[in-house]
C-alpha cells in the first residue's frame, strides 16, 4: 500500500503435471505443481515492468496446510500403500506448492487423465491485506517534524533514527498537538501505524527506520483479506 516494493500475491493458479516420471520401489511417480497463471500466460514481467515493482518473491501461504490433495485424487489412489499416497510438497517461488503422486505403471494413463480433467490440489489461503482505499500516513512529513525538533537524526543510506524513548514520547505528543498529521479522527491509530515503521530496541534505547520506510507513506489499514482458492 503506497509502495512499489514487496510481495506480489496471485489470485489465479493452474496445475501443471511434470512430463517425466520416476520409478520408485516398482511404482511410478510424478509431480503436479500449482503455478500462478500470470507466469504461465507470460503476464508477470510486463506487469512488473509497467508499474516499476520490486517483487520480494515470497510464497503467499500464511500457514501450513493451505495446500491439500483433493478428495478426488485421494479417493482414486486410496489403494496405494500409506507412504505412497498423494502428498503435498513445498513450493519454490513462483510455484505455490506441489503434489507428489505415486501410482502403479498400469495406472499411469488413468492417473494422467484424472489430473487433466480435475483439480488434484486444493488451495485455501487468506492473506492479511489492507483495503485499497485505506488512508495513507505521510511518514516523511512526520519524520521531518521530528528531525526539526531534534528527536530524529537522518543518516545517509540508513534512514532515520533516535533514542527509542524520545521517539515514543515525542511522536505521541506530536499526534496530540498536530492530529492532522496522523490522518485519522483518532490520532492514536495513526501514531500506532507510524511507530510500526520503526525497529525499536528498548534495551539499547534505539529506534531506527529504514530508508524505504522513511521515504514512503504507510497505510492505516482497513483490513480486507485477500482470499485465495483453487480446486
Amino acid at each position: 500500500m503506497g509502495m512499489d516494493r514487496g510481495p506480489v500475491f496471485y489470485t489465479q493458479y493452474v496445475q501443471i503435471p511434470t512430463d517425466s516420471v520416476a520409478t520408485v520401489a516398482g511404482m511410478r511417480r510424478l509431480f503436479v505443481n500449482l503455478h500462478p497463471t500470470a507466469h504461465t500466460q507470460d503476464l508477470y514481467n510486463g506487469f512488473i515492468t509497467r508499474h516499476g515493482i520490486t517483487d520480494a518473491r515470497l510464497l503467499p501461504l500464511p500457514s501450513a496446510g493451505s495446500c491439500q490433495p483433493s478428495a478426488g485424487i485421494a479417493d482414486l489412489l486410496k489403494g496405494m500403500p500409506t507412504n505412497y499416497r498423494p502428498a503435498v510438497v513445498g513450493g519454490n517461488y513462483p510455484l505455490v506448492c506441489g503434489l507428489s503422486v505415486h501410482f502403479f505403471p498400469a495406472d499411469e494413463a488413468m492417473v494422467r487423465a484424472h489430473i487433466a480433467a480435475n483439480p488434484v490440489i486444493t488451495l485455501r489461503a487468506s492473506v492479511p491485506l489492507c483495503a485499497t482505499n485505506s488512508p495513507l500516513l505521510n511518514v516523511p512529513a512526520i519524520n521531518q517534524r521530528l528531525v526539526t525538533d531534534g528527536v530524529l537524526q537522518t543518516t545517509p543510506n540508513l534512514g532515520v533514527g533516535g533514542n527509542s524513548w524520545n521517539v515514543l514520547f515525542e511522536s505521541a505528543k506530536l499526534a496530540q498537538l498536530s492530529p492532522s498529521l496522523f490522518v485519522t479522527s483518532d490520532p492514536q491509530v495513526g501514531w500506532e501505524t507510524y511507530i510500526k515503521s520503526f525497529t525499536l530496541n528498548l534495551t539499547a534505547q534505539t529506534a531506527t527506520m529504514s530508508p524505504a520506510a522513511a521515504s514512503n507513506s504507510a497505510a492505516i489499514c482497513t483490513p480486507t483479506p485477500l482470499v485465495i482458492n483453487f480446486g
